[in-house]
């Protein structure tokens, strides 16, 4: 972050505070645990399950040198280092806003139901063939985490690529008005978040506001998969990619080496180190964008074959003593992630892999239609061969498996019971609040 003086801040979010220094920041904390340096500010979030003016005392003590609060907390005794506004989230938002517009360099913006974590990264990699690039970084994509991102960038920065996740209505249109993008991106639309989204027409109103809300002129990025956006095919601003003709970007000819995907796109040759098939998909808009952006094809590929950097999705680990592979997915889970996995590990050559196994969790979030999901998510897993289903949690009852577990640490208190032969090959996949990551770094050891 570069440094900001207070008089900016207090203009740029119409604070209010009777400290007198018009001293400087260069770094925004929301947790007072991870304050760090002289020259922080503290912002006092309001959660469901938290109150951040109960920890201000803690931000003041690890070093922060202000903290923007809607109160004085009952234990800080003098308001002389507090910046008093009506609402902290939204100064957060707003003051991302501003400083993202301190910075004149083209913003790339991406949401979608799967897909958006590994377009971002395709994105970035071949961007910095060229530039320097600014990047969502873990999961900072939400309405708090998309300002925490826009607070990295650099005077260094020639470009920001920037992942936008929502589960409710208007999240999106936040998002977007708050990073204004002039690249809109969307990957995919699916059944996720239906709790809130109520179904897939409401999963696609809530993504289009990408398109809607970015800037006027925007060149808009989609997946020619998407029903929703077949009136866009070949309009202004529009560009589509897909297998189908009619999109402007066709792939074509697609061939498996080793676990390397090979493709045509518009007639060039490209590839990607993953033997993900889906990863084709999400690494199209990279090579749209790297044209647009005057990248060579060569540079291009450079790009495309750098590992993006992902951790718990479809991530290939070992166990080296037991010949043991992992394949690590345990970010998110909705029916059209869940069948790409189980694809992908029926995919997999049985000389390589001797033994499969699929440890399933639940898929949240999926409103009305929950078991159903999981009873057709089940039916998938039966047909794909495996040695042994095992389920985690309470829906995935209903996947009907070989072995149930109530939650993740019934099953590691269990583990010893559950042995997997040498050269097997185990697929872990659900919903982050599962945890599954517990039983991946176990059978990782």
């Amino acid at each position: 972050m570069r440094k900001i003086r207070l008089n900016e801040i207090l203009s740029a979010i119409q604070g209010k505070t009777s400290y007198k220094k018009n001293i400087s920041f260069d770094k925004i904390f929301i947790d007072s645990r991870k304050v760090c340096g002289n020259n922080s500010v503290f912002f006092a979030l309001n959660g469901n399950n938290f109150d951040g003016h109960n920890f201000v005392h803690n931000a003041f003590e690890n070093g922060s040198k202000m903290a923007i609060v809607q109160f004085k907390p009952k234990n800080i005794k003098n308001s002389d280092k507090l910046i008093f506004v009506e609402n902290t989230l939204q100064t957060l938002q707003d003051f991302s806003y501003y400083y993202k517009n301190l910075f004149e360099i083209p913003i790339i913006g991406i949401t979608g139901s799967v897909g958006k974590t590994m377009a971002k990264e395709y994105i970035a990699n071949v961007l910095s063939e060229k530039f320097k690039v600014h990047k969502t970084k873990g999961n900072l994509n939400s309405i708090i985490g998309l300002p925490l991102t826009l607070f990295e960038m650099n005077n260094c920065d020639e470009i920001s690529v920037l992942e936008l996740a929502t589960d409710h209505f208007g999240e999106i249109k936040k998002l977007t008005k708050i990073c204004d993008p002039e690249i809109a991106i969307i990957t995919n639309i699916g059944a996720s978040h239906l709790e809130f989204l109520n179904d897939i027409d409401g999963v696609f109103r809530e993504k289009y506001d990408i398109f809607k809300f970015s800037k006027k002129d925007s060149l808009k990025i989609f997946n020619g998969n998407i029903k929703h956006l077949e009136k866009f095919k070949n309009k202004n601003n529009f560009l589509s990619y897909g297998k189908n003709d009619q999109n402007n970007f066709v792939i074509s000819t697609i061939s498996k080496e080793n676990k390397i995907y090979k493709f045509k796109l518009n007639g060039e040759n490209y590839f990607i180190n993953s033997d993900v098939k889906h990863n084709i998909f999400n690494s199209i808009p990279a090579i749209i964008i790297g044209k647009h952006f005057g990248l060579k094809s060569s540079e291009i590929q450079n790009g495309l074959s750098k590992n993006p950097e992902v951790n718990l999705r479809m991530q290939i680990l070992k166990n080296e003593s037991k010949n043991w592979t992992i394949i690590a997915d345990c970010y998110n889970a909705n029916p059209q992630s869940m069948k790409s996995a189980l694809e992908y590990l029926k995919s997999l050559s049985n000389e390589n892999c001797k033994h499969k196994f699929a440890i399933l969790g639940d898929m949240l979030e999926l409103g009305k239609k929950e078991i159903k999901f999981h009873e057709e998510i089940g039916e998938l897993a039966r047909k794909v061969n495996l040695d042994k289903i095992i389920s985690i949690g309470e829906l995935s009852k209903f996947y009907r498996s070989n072995l149930h577990f109530k939650s993740t640490a019934d099953f590691l208190l269990s583990e010893k019971n559950i042995s997997f032969p040498k050269n097997s090959t185990i697929l872990i996949k659900a919903s982050r609040k599962l945890e599954l990551e517990k039983i991946v770094e176990r059978l990782v050891k």
